[in-house]
This record gives structure tokens, sequence and C-alpha cells, in this order.
């Protein structure tokens, strides 16, 4: 007998019309996020930071309770945010508000996907 498993949850959080002075200083961007990421509470446990040329960059949070990613287009004045987490209740929204806020972003959509594991269970037996 097979059941479903919530294991996590993924976050894609775009955001439109942000501030393009912040995204085009790649390294003040990516410091506002890593900022926001460790006063969140989640345990960050390695970082990465690519930048790329002539502008924009990705950067990475490698999380206890799994990852946070931006990928930056300052000429677009957007950036694409994913957060996936097993801290599964834990409210996600201040942290990606606060991103929001810290980018100037006037314009942002988000969506959540639970990630779920098919598990087999044991079969009841009959008395």
């Amino acid at each position: 007998m097979n059941a479903t498993l919530k294991l996590g949850e993924h976050f894609i959080f775009d955001l439109s019309d942000c501030n393009h002075e912040i995204l085009m200083d790649s390294e003040r961007a990516y410091s506002l996020f890593a900022q926001a990421v460790h006063e969140s509470g989640l345990t960050v446990v390695d970082e990465g930071f690519y930048k790329f040329s002539p502008h924009g960059f990705t950067c990475f949070l490698l999380l206890a309770e799994s990852h946070a990613s931006l990928h930056a287009w300052p000429e677009h004045n957007y950036c694409a945010i994913d957060l996936f987490t097993c801290a599964i209740g834990k409210d996600m929204m201040p942290l990606l508000m606060r991103i929001k806020q810290a980018f100037g972003a006037d314009d942002f959509s988000m969506r959540k996907l639970d990630r779920e594991a098919s598990v087999e269970t044991a079969m009841p037996i009959a008395i």
C-alpha cells in the first residue's frame, strides 16, 4: 500500500521592478539576500556566488533545511528566488517579504509546491 509523505516545501519567488542600483551591485545584493536568510532562523551551512559579465549573478545558500538561491538579471530589474525547505510548517512569508523589501521590488509572484514522496506502508494484518 502506498501513501504520500510530505518532505518539504518549495517556494518559487519572482521579483520584478527591483531597485536597479541594488541589482547592479552584485556583492551588495548577495549580502542583503544572505543576511535575510541568516536572520530568518534557517541554518546556513555553505554559500556560493558567481558573477556574470557584463552583469548579473547567481548565489546560493546551502541550508541544513535544504537551499535558497537567487538569480539576478539587473538589466531587467528582475530576480528569481528559490527557497526549498524541509522546515515544514515554518512561515516563510516574513523572509520572502523581507527579501522583496530589501530589493525594492514593486511587483512579485510566489508559488508554493509541496515536495512529496510516494512511500510504501505496511499492510494491515487481518485477524
